[in-house]
């Protein structure tokens, strides 16, 4: 119960503060003036202007898209053998063992029936 009060408070003071900020950052104007714009322009800034940013991301978003489709496929060449080798596990383990007894299949017919349908016809 103390973990629930805890938690309820640390999210209300941070709902609080996210609150104020929102409310002062909305007098931080966002204009700035062109003469202390170009006096504060430096090499930097220039070079950064110079690359090609979108190309740059476009190129990273595609390498990413392909290591994720590479690593989908190395988890899923994984999961098959592990998947495998728990079904030879299943069998030598006795677990698949059938003990002599033979289980019932939905989609044949029993020999109770059988015997039955053929009785019946007699």
């Amino acid at each position: 119960m103390y973990n629930f009060i805890l938690q309820i408070s640390l999210m209300a003071s941070l709902g609080i503060m996210i609150y104020l900020v929102a409310r002062g950052v909305s007098r931080v104007s966002d204009t700035i003036d062109e003469g202390i714009q170009n006096n504060h322009k430096n090499v930097f800034d220039k070079f950064v202007d110079l690359l090609p940013l979108e190309k740059i991301d476009l190129m990273i978003s595609e390498y990413f898209e392909k290591i994720l489709r590479k690593i989908k496929l190395v988890l899923m060449k994984w999961d098959n053998i592990v998947t495998n080798y728990l079904d030879k596990i299943k069998k030598t383990n006795g677990n698949g063992k059938n003990n002599g007894e033979k289980k019932p299949s939905l989609f044949s017919e029993d020999s109770t029936s059988k015997e039955e349908g053929s009785s019946k016809t007699d």
